[in-house]
């Protein structure tokens, strides 16, 4: 390879077995390199084509994104599934193994603690969706006079707010129910239809850090939730296992180095 940058997908305890990980970015090689008691998932990416001018002219390329994050996930995929990674967000480029070792070692008590945080556990995402079926009532249509379309609009109003007022109730209770069979839990932002690939409405974006001992009991109260009256009007849609993503973003800002 001609001049290369290192790109690190996630940070690891030193000294375990990791081996078999899937081609990286770039169809690189994947590897482990240890500093102390920590170590980095890195691979060494071609300046031309992945320098920080490359990132910055594809910022809107979905298209090169997608495929540049899908491969960043499947590194980071795997290793949650060997063992426990607190993962790097895209991108993090290092100019060589020194800075990078530099970086370890200047985060290295923030890292190690965002390893114990997670340790023995995996982050599940369960979104809600208002059912299509439970949709707003049309306005008011075909009344007499004024004063009794003002008064219709006004109950129609009232009713809609009554609703909405329920459904976040219904929500809030699902996500605090799976919260308490999680060791962590987090409400994200949620996301429109064209991140979401539904035209339902989103209602919750939620993120569950949980044992990999409780993994199946986990899943288990979510079907049990969603054919509950407490899901009347919703849809649950869960997936995972995932890397810790939504609990390990407070070593984000030390360790996450864009060379200039």
């Amino acid at each position: 390879m001609d001049e290369a940058i290192v790109h690190a997908y996630g940070v690891v305890a030193a000294n375990t077995s990791w081996s078999g990980f899937p081609t990286g970015i770039a169809d690189t090689t994947v590897r482990v390199y240890e500093v102390g008691d920590l170590a980095a998932i890195v691979g060494l990416l071609p300046v031309k084509g992945f320098g920080v001018e490359d990132w910055e002219e594809n910022a809107a390329n979905v298209s090169w994104l997608e495929q540049v994050a899908r491969r960043h996930h499947e590194v980071l995929q795997y290793a949650a599934t060997t063992g426990d990674v607190v993962p790097l967000r895209l991108p993090s480029l290092y100019r060589n193994l020194e800075s990078l070792a530099d970086t370890l070692r200047a985060s290295g008590d923030r890292l190690e603690q965002a390893l114990r945080r997670i340790q023995a556990k995996l982050e599940w995402s369960v979104k809600i969706y208002r059912s299509a079926t439970d949709e707003d009532p049309p306005a008011p249509a075909g009344v007499a006079s004024g004063r009794d379309y003002l008064l219709a609009r006004s109950r129609d109003l009232s009713a809609r707010s009554t609703a909405r007022e329920q459904l976040g109730e219904q929500v809030r209770k699902i996500h605090e129910t799976l919260g308490h069979a999680s060791a962590e839990y987090v409400r994200n932002q949620p996301q429109d239809a064209a991140l979401s690939g539904r035209s339902e409405q989103m209602l919750l974006n939620g993120a569950y850090l949980v044992s990999r001992a409780d993994q199946r009991r986990f899943l288990e109260l979510v079907d049990e939730i969603a054919d509950s009256p407490l899901a009347k009007g919703l849809l649950l849609e869960v997936s995972g296992p995932w890397p810790a993503y939504n609990f390990a973003s407070d070593v984000e800002a030390t360790t996450r180095q864009v060379i200039g």
